[in-house]
């Protein structure tokens, strides 16, 4: 590997599958790298079922690290980071926690520079996080953001300055055509279709959804809930069972093909308690779906209320049933703010737009154009 020329190292704590949030995103980032010409090297701490399967654009090298306050992890960096020295790696991007903590400081050793990215609200920040980041954060070139509120709680947890925090949208391709055949079927094809991507875990509120519903049935809006996210979906069942709907309530688990099912939206949720940046209101976007989602973290940057989607407080149920009642009354504007997100969608989050901005940002960090073929003309 010594022998290779790399222009940047990609590395992160694992990387599960390329259908998670950021996993995704690395994929898209590393592809459209290639595909310009920039050599990439990818390094994970832990390996997983998925790096094993050579399905990733370039080979994954695996540093086996456990626990990172250990001499054997600090070793296993240090000795990675000579390799990409040796390689002339002009710089590591780094994704996830620990590898946030254990690079920085040893790439400023070795005079490579060592970019971190942050793409949520940090309910991941535990006490030792919070202390520990402040000080490895000194060592950390700059930090990549995937939208102004997690520049916000990026800035304010690991004291960063200003001048160091970028923000770089999510990145999409076009939207491809969907099945001809519908993946989502109701024996009542009448009903308002409500849906949610969403895995079911309790920051996402998916509870908060199923109320919504029964509060607008109870208005008498025909309307039924579809969830499209892996998780355990017995809790949820029950609450849909109490509430009287549980034949208004399906429950999808986790798909590959999300644009497939969003097609069958009438109205498409997201209900979290918590988002930085989320994938699923783009895919709803790029579907042409209108959008009603909580008002946190970075879902305002994307969906302007009343234009694209409405946003109602976290929690608040009956402002979020007031909503899709509001909507089922009116599918002339369910589809001009579908026709407006997708628009957004098409001109500020585009995967070329994502790979240009990271491209200026590794230039300015190098001090040279990194960019089709430059390393290796």
């Amino acid at each position: 590997m010594d022998n290779e020329t790399t222009d940047i190292c990609i590395l992160m704590d694992y990387y599960r599958d390329p259908w998670a949030g950021t996993e995704s995103q690395v994929f898209k980032l590393v592809q459209g790298l290639l595909e310009r010409g920039v050599g990439v090297r990818f390094v994970v701490l832990r390996g997983s079922e998925y790096t094993q399967n050579g399905r990733f654009p370039v080979p994954v090298e695996v540093l086996n690290v456990g626990k990172i306050a250990s001499l054997g992890s600090f070793l296993k960096m240090y000795r990675l980071g000579r390799s990409l020295r040796k390689q002339g790696t002009g710089l590591v991007h780094v994704f996830f926690n620990d590898a946030s903590v254990l690079a920085p400081p040893i790439m400023k050793v070795l005079g490579i520079p060592c970019l971190i990215s942050r793409r949520d609200m940090g309910f991941w920040y535990t006490a030792a996080y919070r202390r520990i980041l402040p000080i490895t954060g000194r060592f950390v070139t700059a930090a990549i953001c995937n939208s102004q509120a997690v520049a916000k709680v990026t800035e304010e947890v690991e004291c960063l300055s200003e001048s160091k925090l970028s923000v770089i949208y999510n990145g999409y391709p076009e939207l491809k055509a969907q099945s001809p055949e519908p993946r989502i079927l109701t024996v009542n094809e009448k009903a308002l279709k409500v849906g949610i991507v969403a895995n079911l875990r309790p920051i996402k509120r998916i509870g908060d959804a199923i109320e919504s519903v029964a509060l607008a049935r109870s208005k008498g809006i025909e309307i039924e809930l579809h969830v499209i996210g892996g998780g355990d979906d017995e809790p949820y069942r029950r609450q849909a069972t109490r509430l009287g709907i549980e034949a208004a309530c399906n429950f999808w688990g986790q798909q590959t093909q999300v644009d497939d099912f969003i097609a069958g939206f009438d109205i498409a949720l997201l209900t979290s308690e918590s988002e930085g940046f989320s994938n699923s209101i783009i895919e709803y976007m790029r579907n042409a779906k209108p959008v009603i989602c909580t008002d946190t973290g970075g879902n305002s940057e994307i969906v302007e209320h009343g234009i694209n989607g409405y946003l109602y407080p976290v929690g608040d149920v009956e402002s979020l049933a007031s909503r899709l009642v509001e909507l089922a009354h009116e599918p002339e504007r369910r589809a001009q703010m579908g026709q407006a997100g997708q628009g957004k969608v098409l001109s500020a989050y585009s995967v070329e737009r994502m790979l240009d901005e990271h491209l200026a940002l590794y230039g300015r960090i190098t001090g040279k154009r990194i960019t089709e073929n430059l390393s290796h003309a």
